[in-house]
């Protein structure tokens, strides 16, 4: 299903999605989960945020309405929630290809100002990191196309364990939207 030209604009659409999506990005979720207990060699994670998939579009259609929307600002996710512990981006798209601009950059921990690495995203891409300080990043405001890209968070905290990889107020239209068989 193409949620994003399902009722772009319309908030109050409900997205249709079938028992086999659904099931399939479940199962998307379960593997993204043990790739980060295997790469960090840990026992106990828990999903800690929905999962969603980010469209950045370059051209002046899209306009900020807050701070938050200013996906460009140098930060550190667990700065932004601090129970994360890992996050990690499953690129959708690729760069110089469906879009311009877009990378992904990390900077040195000690200066927040000196990029350590640019990463060029490519579709099927899959980048795992820790969410702490050493890890200040940002993305590049894309200036042509379309980056699509599935973010999402986990944290050794079982407090703070999601019990579904859609849950929380962001996909609260998941829940009401209709799942056919």
């Amino acid at each position: 299903v193409n949620i994003y030209e399902t009722g772009v604009g319309d908030s109050n659409r409900l997205i249709e999605i079938t028992a086999k999506e659904y099931e399939l990005y479940g199962g998307i979720v379960a593997r993204l989960k043990h790739a980060v207990q295997d790469e960090f060699g840990l026992s106990e994670l828990y999903f800690t945020a929905p999962t969603f998939i980010t469209r950045l579009v370059g051209n002046n259609s899209w306009s900020p309405q807050t701070m938050h929307d200013e996906y460009w600002h140098t930060h550190v996710d667990k700065n932004n929630t601090d129970h994360y512990d890992y996050s990690g981006l499953l690129y959708l798209s690729d760069y110089g290809q469906d879009f311009e601009g877009g990378r992904l950059t990390f900077f040195d921990s000690t200066d927040e100002v000196t990029p350590a690495v640019h990463l060029e995203p490519a579709r099927g891409r899959l980048l795992l990191f820790s969410a702490g300080q050493e890890n200040p990043h940002k993305v590049e405001k894309v200036t042509e196309g379309r980056r699509y890209v599935l973010s999402f968070w986990f944290t050794c905290q079982s407090d703070f364990a999601f019990q579904n990889f859609l849950d929380g107020k962001a996909h609260k239209r998941y829940g009401e939207s209709k799942i056919s068989s």
